[in-house]
């Protein structure tokens, strides 16, 4: 992609490097596609800036920031790139940098197809990309400067690796750095792993005081992948705001309360850090290691060891975290658990607390900052020890995050103890576990220890080794890997009991929390409803959903179903989502929210690799009203999970469906991005079976569906010992610009996939029947799989009424020899062969996909191979009877070194009725070319082609390519009147947006014609292009004739329509060109906004060579909306059609009343009489025109167009002779 295209240096930089402070400042935001676009900042001259707080009414003082007080996202203090970069500067010393760039699906596996805010090929975001740079460059992207965060300040984004040859080992790496003056401390570092879907970064800055400022620094290698960044989102980093605060709660000198339980609990909530600086807080007894163990014990004889360090001393940055928590610094001091053993693949290691004892009269606890991150196996477990037991009393599992996070443990009880505090290794030497600023409350006072004994073993050795599960009651061993796989390996099933499937009776049935905020996950019995997972209050200090997850599952079968009972409450949200094991990929596969019943949810996991893992995420207020329904969940199960096999009833539910209550066999391939749906009839997309029900589709056009394909995949099927050979029919539909492919493949057991059937681009908004043959192995079970391939955002693709016959299909009415050969045969020699582009000795590209992939059936006609004379025949299969005529067409190609003759005709069986024929010989020029001719026909039938040789040169060919067949005449050539089809029109190869074919629009606001004019009915259709969905910058869709031979003077008439709902300065326009090997030339013009009515026009077009006529639509220079439509094309060669008449004027709507007629009346007079402000028009031109090469058109005539309350004139010509 060419940097001066899609990708541009936008000025959005201020002057000082960061927005002005105590005045006003209009920035001006140069960048294309979006021309000049103003931004206030600081409107109220406010002395604070850029400090997540709005002090100006409309929070101006908060743009240009890093973020915007309003973004594309909806949420405050958030960046998406839309048309600006919200003052982020690239600040990099090389070639490498940072740079605005666009999505372009165009260039699938070389650049990113999709932005993140909008999940189209028009959405921006930033990226670095190398520019002549050497390897490990860095390229650095900066904020400008940002005045204080509070503790619970997370900075999020969405990041993407994209481009060839990404791996492990080779890809760029992505850091975000804050920067304090001199100081540099590392926030995040994207994780191993290569990725091609957008990924969630999430980073914690801590609580900073003074001002700072964050980067992004992108490492290259010497890979060619691109790192792409989008949406950049700062989450409550702003202070507490002023407030008036209760008795209970602590109030902040500048404003803003606190809870009294989190006042010296080692965070500060305050602005200036007040909350712990209280006279009551040296009563706690803190320890932030930054000197020595503060009479905490490291306890000998274990496998590992705490230790104490600063990240800026640690031999690897993976060894902990690059920061403490008590002065958010590399050079802080904390404790972490050595794992750099390298025989050792787990352990564990002690810290144990002074003898303590209860005070009566105080409750007593523990607030620790916790480090687990980097390992799903690691643990952090706090006992209570007393001279007689050690007791497990807190205990959190798997990766929170890469950050402090506050956990706070009670302890109860009259005797004296010890804290004991365990971090275990659980799956080698990944992740790290650390801990800082360890507080104990006041409750719990210091005594003598004589009396406690060494610490014992936390639990008995099992039966098995760590690494494995004891199952069976201990008689046996299974290793972890075979756990939560949907299969019972054990006699007791005990390794399926722990895998999220639950009542939440006896607990949480491996479901984990993952919680780091202030709610978390919890088992509770809810009156009368029983058991429950819901939340409760928890102790951590960030604003984050409440996160539960289960073990690692997998591998899942093709029908797995998740159900379970939820309830969210007034105001709550709940959401599942699926992680898998790549770092940092989780996407969401269902929520719901503000819910006051309990309802059923049935979540599609389909077939999954091991490892994944669900998690639920949820927030509610538990302060909300008393008596409303709380969030919670119960009864989860796993329904058809097995990856053996599939649902029991599969096979004899068989492959038909017409999707009227379910999806009966058929279940998704499930994927992060755009999938098949159930979807109900709706105006303009109804169903097949009765036009009010339900079907499926698949609409790759969403807002952020990402990923490039989609797949419905059957149950296993068995096919009858009885019979060999089974036809599949189906409904299909194919419409918009930018559709994709839709393909039919078969997979039988242990074999790779087959492609049996596949249909690509646009087939207009109608449905069509297809069909296949599946001739399976004897014995051999086999799947089904309709796959869609998306090329673009833009049109959908539906499925309905699947059958299955016993016997094989039909002839295919349409082939496109991509598949196959769609049942033709070649008995004779030399025989058709089947190849594709790159196969040598024929066309370099087919007609279907005009590519060097596509395919074609070729006969090689030089005298070598089919002598003078000898003819060879390529024959369809049987069709049925034909009770209407049928039109049968195809495209040839035949080139210029004497390839002979082809005659195409039909053979009927018994031989009654009146058979086609078409006779076709060499033309000037090699191009694929379009032949049609009726067939009428009463018994079964076939197409035959018969190529007769000419005694040619070896090169010599025949090929033929996209055959046919449908109801009705044929047309003649370059005319159409689009009922069942484009006829011999379509978009040229290579062109991003296509023309489309629909049925009349039925809504009333709708642009587009409300009837077609072939029928003069909202039943008829006609072809058209949607205007909003051209990119910006004059992008163009256009439809091409076939081929057409030299005239001296021939006609062209076709009726248009161009209404844009009164929209007369919009820069659409439409035109037809004439293009051959002389060049190209435009020989008519319309712009904007015409009438609405359809409009005839009739064309003089004469070329000396042979030619094609090309019809053009672009959006101009900026976006427009509306639609641009054509129908009943007529091309007759020969008449005289040098002095057209004008354009006639044919209304599809209603007639005009009386009434309406005066009142028009009245207001033309009014605007003859100001005939100045009509010499105005004429010198702004801004209305609509129509122009022709030759001569200009006469008068439009007078049309007026209504729209709500208004009456729209458009513009009049000034010449008397055109009135």
């Amino acid at each position: 992609m060419e940097n001066g295209r899609r990708r541009s240096r936008w000025a959005s930089q201020w002057p000082l490097g960061a927005p002005p402070i105590g005045g006003f400042f209009l920035g001006l935001l140069a960048g294309p596609p979006f021309g000049v676009q103003a931004v206030f900042v600081n409107r109220c001259g406010s002395p604070r800036v850029c400090d997540f707080v709005c002090d100006c009414w409309d929070c101006s003082d908060e743009n240009q920031c890093g973020y915007q007080q309003a973004s594309a996202l909806g949420a405050p203090f958030t960046c998406s790139f839309e048309g600006t970069t919200c003052g982020w500067e690239d600040v990099s010393d090389t070639a490498y940098r940072w740079d605005p760039a666009q999505a372009s699906i165009a260039t699938w596996g070389l650049e990113p197809p999709f932005d993140h805010t909008l999940g189209t090929d028009v959405g921006w975001y930033m990226a670095a990309t190398k520019q002549g740079a050497k390897p490990w460059a860095t390229a650095r992207l900066q904020s400008p400067v940002l005045r204080g965060a509070a503790a619970a300040c997370e900075i999020r984004a969405w990041y993407l690796l994209w481009g060839p040859g990404l791996n492990e080992t080779q890809q760029p790496r992505l850091t975000l750095e804050l920067s304090q003056g001199s100081r540099t401390t590392s926030l995040w570092q994207s994780p191993p792993g290569s990725t091609s879907s957008w990924q969630e970064l999430v980073a914690y800055t801590g609580h900073i005081p003074g001002s700072f400022q964050v980067t992004f620094v992108s490492t290259q290698d010497f890979s060619v992948a691109q790192l792409a960044l989008d949406d950049v989102e700062f989450r409550n980093c702003g202070f507490p705001p002023p407030q008036t605060c209760g008795s209970e709660a602590f109030h902040c000198q500048q404003g803003g309360c606190v809870a009294t339980d989190r006042v010296c609990d080692g965070t500060a909530d305050c602005r200036a850090a007040e909350d712990e600086a209280q006279a009551e807080c040296a009563a706690f007894r803190a320890c932030s290691f930054e000197k020595d163990w503060c009479q905490w014990t490291v306890v000998p004889n274990t496998t590992l060891a705490w230790l104490r360090n600063s990240s800026l001393h640690l031999a690897s940055p993976s060894v902990g975290p690059s920061r403490d928590h008590s002065t958010n610094s590399r050079e802080g001091i904390f404790v972490y658990v050595e794992t750099q053993k390298l025989d050792l693949h787990e352990g564990r290691a002690w810290l144990s607390s002074p003898a303590l004892a209860p005070d009566p009269n105080h409750s007593c606890y523990l607030v620790l900052y916790l480090y687990l991150h980097g390992s799903d196996s690691n643990s952090l477990n706090i006992y209570s020890q007393t001279a007689q037991d050690l007791q497990l009393i807190w205990s959190r599992t798997g990766d929170l995050g890469n950050f402090w996070f506050r956990e706070k443990v009670d302890f109860v009880g009259a005797k004296k103890f010890k804290i004991v505090i365990e971090g275990r290794i659980g799956g080698g030497q990944e992740g790290s576990i650390a801990l800082d600023d360890l507080r104990l409350s006041p409750g719990c006072r210091m005594v003598e220890d004589s009396q406690l004994p060494t610490p014992p073993t936390p639990e008995p050795p099992g039966p098995c080794p760590e690494e494995q599960f004891a199952c069976d009651q201990g008689k046996r061993c299974l290793h972890r890997e075979l756990l939560c796989n949907f299969k019972a390996e054990c006699d007791d099933a005990s390794d399926e009991q722990r895998c999220g499937g639950t009542d939440f009776s006896q607990d949480a049935g491996g479901w984990m929390d993952m919680s780091v905020g202030r709610l978390r996950w919890t088992t509770s019995r809810l009156s009368p409803l029983g058991p429950v997972f819901s939340l409760q209050k928890a102790p951590g200090q960030m604003f984050s959903m409440a996160r539960a997850a289960t073990p690692v599952l997998g591998p899942s079968g093709v029908g797995c179903v998740l159900q379970m009972d939820v309830a969210t409450g007034p105001e709550g949200f709940l959401a599942l989502a699926i992680a898998d094991g790549s770092p940092g990929t989780r996407w969401w596969a269902w929520f719901a929210q503000s819910s006051e019943t309990w309802r059923k949810a049935t979540v599609p996991l389909g077939a999954r690799k091991r490892p994944f893992q669900l998690e639920l995420l949820a927030r509610a207020d538990l302060d909300g009203p008393r008596g409303a329904l709380p969030l919670a969940v119960s009864n989860v199960s796993f329904v058809n999970c097995s990856p053996e096999g599939g649902p029991a009833s599969a096979p004899q539910a068989g492959l038909s469906c017409n999707f009227e209550t379910d999806w009966c066999s058929w279940y998704l391939e499930q994927n992060e991005g755009f999938e098949w749906r159930r979807s109900q009839s709706r105006k303009g997309a109804v169903d097949h079976t009765t036009g009010t029900g339900s079907f499926l589709l698949a609409e790759p056009g969403g807002a952020w569906k990402p990923g490039w394909r989609t797949r419905l995949l059957s149950a296993p099927q068995a096919v009858p010992a009885a019979v060999a050979t089974v036809c599949l029919s189906f409904w299909y539909r194919l419409e918009g610009p930018q559709i994709g492919t839709l393909a039919l493949k078969v997979k039988e057991a242990g074999e790779p996939e087959q492609v049996l059937w596949a249909r690509r681009g646009s087939h207009g908004a109608v449905w069509h029947r297809a069909s296949s043959s599946i001739s399976p192995k004897p014995g051999q079970n086999y799947q089904v799989i309709f796959e869609a391939l998306r090329d673009g955002f833009l049109g959908s693709i539906a499925l309905d009424d699947l059958t299955v016959t016993p016997g094989a299909c039909p002839a295919q009415r349409h082939c496109s020899f991509e598949t196959g050969k769609c049942g033709f045969s070649a008995p004779e020699q030399p025989a058709w062969q089947r190849q594709n582009g790159g196969g040598g000795g024929g066309p370099p590209v087919d007609h279907t996909l005009g590519e060097p992939r596509g395919h074609y059936m070729i006969l090689h006609t030089g005298a070598d191979q089919l002598p003078l004379g000898q003819t060879a025949v390529l024959r369809s299969g049987a069709f049925p009877p034909l009770r209407r005529t049928h039109c049968v067409s195809f495209w040839y190609h035949l080139n210029s070194s004497e390839p002979g003759s082809l005659t195409a005709y039909v053979e009927e069986e018994e031989g009654a009725g009146e058979a086609g024929r078409l006779s076709l010989d060499p033309t000037e020029g090699e191009a694929w070319r379009y032949g049609s001719f009726v067939a009428k026909v009463h018994g079964r039938w076939q197409v035959s082609f018969a190529a007769t040789g000419a005694g040619g040169e070896p090169s010599s060919y025949v090929a033929l390519d996209d055959l046919l067949v449908k109801e009705g005449g044929c047309p003649e050539p370059a005319s159409c009147d689009f009922e069942s089809g484009p006829c011999g029109w379509s978009k040229p190869h290579g062109d991003w947006y296509s023309w489309d074919w629909k049925e009349a629009a039925t809504t009333l606001r709708s642009p587009s014609p409300k009837e077609d004019h072939t029928l003069g009915t909202n039943a008829g259709h006609y072809a058209y292009v949607d205007l909003a969905v051209l990119s910006l910058g004059k992008s163009t869709a256009r439809l091409v004739s076939e081929p057409l031979a030299p005239t001296t003077g021939s006609c062209l008439q076709f009726h248009y329509h161009m209404d844009f709902l009164g929209q007369s300065s919009s820069p659409a326009e439409l035109r037809v060109r004439l293009t051959g090997a002389q060049g190209e030339r435009v020989i008519w013009t319309a712009t904007g906004h015409q009438r609405r009515a359809w409009t005839k026009r009739t064309l003089l077009v004469t070329s000396p060579v042979e030619f094609q006529i090309v019809l053009e639509v672009s959006n101009g220079a900026w976006a427009s909306s509306g639609v641009i439509a054509l129908d009943d094309l007529r091309y007759a060669p020969g008449p005289d059609c040098a002095s057209p008449q004008a354009g006639q004027v044919e209304e599809s709507g209603s007639p005009l009343s009386v009434l309406t007629i005066g009142v028009v009346a009245g207001v033309v007079n009014t605007v003859l009489l100001l005939l100045i402000v009509a010499t105005c028009c004429l010198w702004k031109r801004r209305g609509s025109r129509e122009r022709m090469v030759e001569e200009e058109a006469n008068g439009q005539g007078f049309d007026i167009a209504f729209r709500d309350d208004r009456i729209i004139l458009p513009q009049m010509a000034l010449d008397p002779a055109t009135s």
